[in-house]
């Protein structure tokens, strides 16, 4: 029984000699098979990709970009990236401890993959259940950082891609290259590529100077650079330094001790000092990036064409640097100069008091602006007086108080509401200033728009006059009667965006706006009431193979102004420089630019400092005072400060940018206005005032020639001197001496016009309808007769003598 048993144990065949365990085993190794041999043709098509890619790319740094002026003359160079290389040699080994303890421990030890590292964050990252560490080593993460299709799209393909090239560039550079290239390349956040822009950016020393903890943090910011930036989110900074002091302790790399003292340490941050070193290079650089985006303009190369214009700019600086150090050299001037301000960073800083305090320069600013009227073109830019103290852009950024430099809209909207033109009369006397409230709410409004230290009123003054002289008490009535309504949309419509103060005070300039868009607004005056909606400085981009990657479209242009109101403030503010607040443009500071026109613009307690003007051609705008608003000093006038930087700025724009006179348009005529009514002159409009030699007298015509638009309402004609209320209705010979009794007013009439014809009798007895002709024409044979003076000369007539002869004795025949 025993012995069978055993037999048919021996006769059981094998377990893999059953068909259906040789069907099962068929039916799962065949898939496996599949699945070995397509991965195995996968890697290999990765591994034969991997060996396309160009390694020359590793040690590419970003080539510069070159900014070229409106004529294409090179002026100046930007790095889209901020980076500075730096020679592994120069690099402290602490750096290469923390970076290689939180990015790579075994750097020194794989081939480009660490598949133990990968082995260890798997582990990791399933006991925390969450993605806690990342299994790309150094090498991997530069190839990454090398080539924009590897960086761009993250997937399992490319990563398979990454870990051969990464194989690749270990078996043709040392790891000591590709340590420094990895340095040189890796971003470290805040716009800083490359450790040494980081260590300059964030502690503002160089990467061999940098600390145990220093180099922690900045090596903490791999992973999220952005986020973990310590000027965007120092706690998260704090907590990514800690982080890498503890792998740096995990290694044995620091002690115990160390780790405790490290860690309760805060992030400590210098000022932030850009790389660029004009304005307008960071002005070119930013909006490089806007327009064509960080990864296009990071390659470099680029060509960028824009529309400074280089003599203008060069001209425009050493002016407003000049100018301001005379300004700081008044004897009222109690500030911090610019050479002091030097004087005072040339200290090393080991040897300042307070060094740690924020420091940033005190001085007198200024900036400018000027752009073509046409196009909205920057043609120079200055934002500071030195890009190295401050990188603020205080022609873009800066808001201040426009001060009287506003008052051209004021009287903008006023000539085209229709009721108000340059010839209307005003009220130049004091006002009280509780109705304006700057400074306080009592006493009278100060007039300090008329850019002198003498205050006077006139009482009865013209519009232009208020204008180009200035008044602030006349321009505020002028503006009350209008409403702020009007003044404002007018404002907003020309390009002031800033917001503007609903009080009375904002038609002297109470309201802070940007130099920028006071200047396109201040260009619908030249344009003829058109407005552009924006200023640009790039006119177009070209790539390293010469392609056109942008170029700029012209701006759009709404008419917020009436012609003929553009037209008449523009007449104005050309008084405003032969006879205004700026008549020392022409003889002091010698423009040469006879059709220009512009204003003056001090706001109150002088401290801040404007002038804008233009021609036909362009538009420019300059602004003085300090950062901290504060006075800078009593007495101190736009046209004393800015003004002549401004004349400098104009002149040598004029071989570029010639100017036009600018025509009057075909919806205004000009009138004759009578200078003592302020109405319609008529040929009564004369009056006589003594001559320049002793007993000679002169009878003079009491017009001048005004703008006003065809189609407004004014027929009031003078009747001041019609009425016989004027010196001139007295006998003028009688008069010598001017022994005349007091003369009465009479307050003059309303002309009154008839509605029709006035027609009397059939046949037309009165000719109402066709007036008979009473006067001669003169033939050039005849000569008219002239009257000779009685001895002496006695009247003069604008300088021409009227000559009386005597009449001939009466002969008186003898009757007897």
């Amino acid at each position: 029984m025993n012995l069978n048993s055993q037999n048919r144990r021996k006769s059981r065949p094998k377990l893999y000699k059953k068909r259906w365990f040789q069907i099962a085993l068929l039916l799962f190794a065949s898939p496996v098979a599949i699945a070995i041999f397509y991965s195995l043709s996968i890697l290999k098509l990765h591994q034969e990709k991997a060996q396309n890619f160009d390694l020359s790319a590793i040690t590419k740094l970003e080539v510069p970009s070159r900014i070229y002026d409106r004529k294409g003359t090179e002026i100046g160079q930007i790095k889209i990236e901020d980076r500075r290389p730096i020679k592994l040699d120069e690099v402290p080994y602490h750096v290469i401890q923390a970076l290689t303890a939180v990015e790579d421990s075994r750097f020194l030890e794989h081939k480009g993959v660490d598949f133990i590292g990968i082995a260890r964050a798997v582990i990791l990252n399933l006991k925390a259940k969450r993605i806690t560490q990342g299994a790309s080593t150094i090498t991997q993460q530069l190839a990454k950082q090398c080539y924009a299709e590897l960086k761009s799209i993250r997937n399992l393909e490319n990563k398979i891609t990454e870990a051969f090239l990464a194989n690749r560039i270990e078996n043709n550079f040392s790891k000591s290259e590709i340590l420094e290239n990895y340095l040189n390349r890796i971003y470290f956040g805040s716009g800083y590529f490359g450790i040494e822009s980081a260590s300059r950016g964030y502690f503002g020393k160089s990467t061999s100077e940098i600390n145990v903890l220093e180099a922690a943090t900045i090596c903490g910011l791999i992973k999220n650079p952005s986020r973990l930036s310590p000027k965007n989110n120092i706690k998260q900074s704090t907590k990514a330094r800690n982080h890498v002091l503890n792998r740096m302790h995990a290694e044995g790399m620091i002690s115990n001790n160390e780790l405790d003292e490290y860690s309760k340490k805060p992030i400590r941050l210098t000022d932030s000092i850009a790389d660029q070193n004009s304005y307008v290079q960071e002005m070119v650089r930013l909006q490089v990036l806007e327009i064509i985006g960080l990864e296009l303009a990071g390659k470099g190369g680029l060509k960028i064409n824009t529309t400074i214009d280089r003599e203008t700019q060069k001209a425009s600086i050493q002016s407003l640097l000049r100018n301001l150090k005379k300004t700081e050299e008044h004897p009222e001037f109690k500030h911090q100069t610019y050479s002091q301000y030097q004087e005072k960073e040339a200290v090393p800083k080991s040897l300042k008091i307070n060094s740690n305090k924020n420091s940033g320069p005190d001085y007198l600013q200024g900036a400018l602006i000027m752009i073509e009227n046409k196009t909205g073109e920057i043609i120079a830019l200055i934002g500071g007086r030195n890009f190295k103290h401050s990188q603020f852009n205080r022609a873009i950024q800066s808001k201040r108080p426009t001060g009287t430099a506003f008052k051209p809209f004021v009287y903008g909207a006023a000539f085209e509401e229709g009721n108000f033109f340059p010839g209307s009369i005003l009220n130049d006397s004091p006002i009280d200033n509780r109705s304006v409230a700057i400074g306080g709410n009592t006493g009278i409004l100060g007039e300090w728009g008329s850019e002198s230290k003498s205050v006077s009123y006139k009482g009865k003054i013209t519009a232009r006059e208020a204008l180009y002289n200035s008044k602030n008490a006349a321009s505020i009535r002028l503006g009350k009667t209008l409403g702020r309504k009007k003044v404002i949309n007018l404002v907003k419509n020309a390009g002031i965006k800033s917001s503007l103060d609903d009080y009375d005070k904002t038609f002297l300039g109470s309201s802070s706006t940007r130099l920028e868009e006071v200047c396109r607004a201040f260009s619908i005056f030249p344009n003829g009431g058109e407005n552009i909606d924006k200023v640009h400085i790039i006119s177009s981009i070209i790539s390293p193979n010469g392609k056109n990657i942008f170029s700029q479209t012209l701006p759009d242009k709404n008419q917020v102004l009436g012609s003929t109101a553009a037209y008449q403030v523009h007449s104005c503010l050309q008084d405003s420089l032969s006879k205004g607040t700026a008549k020392l443009v022409f003889e002091k500071y010698g423009l040469r630019d006879k059709t220009a026109a512009g204003k003056t613009g001090t706001s109150y307690n002088f401290t801040d400092h404007w002038f804008i003007g233009y021609n036909s051609s362009v538009t420019c705008a300059v602004w003085a005072g300090f950062d901290k608003p504060k006075m800078i000093y009593r007495g101190a006038f736009s046209k004393d400060t800015v003004l002549p930087i401004w004349v400098d700025a104009m002149n040598e724009s004029l071989s570029s940018f010639p100017p036009k006179p600018i025509e009057i348009p075909e919806s205004a005529t000009t009138i004759e206005i009578c200078l003592k009514s302020g109405l319609r002159a008529t040929d009564s409009c004369y009056e006589e005032i003594a001559g320049a030699d002793e007993g000679i007298r002169k009878i003079v015509r009491t017009t001048y020639q005004e703008i006003i638009d065809k189609e407004m309402d004014f027929h009031k004609f003078c009747q001041l001197h019609s009425n016989g209320s004027e010196l001139v209705r007295n006998p003028i010979i009688n008069n010598l001496n001017n022994n005349r009794s007091p003369i009465t007013r009479v307050n003059p009439s309303e002309a009154i016009f008839l509605g029709s014809p006035t027609l009397l009798g059939e046949n037309d007895p009165y000719a109402s309808i066709q007036p008979v002709l009473r006067a001669k024409a003169v033939n050039s044979a005849e000569k008219p007769p002239k009257a000779t003076a009685v001895g002496t000369k006695i009247i003069e007539y604008n300088k021409q003598t009227i000559s009386i002869t005597p009449p001939k004795k009466i002969q008186i025949p003898n009757i007897d």
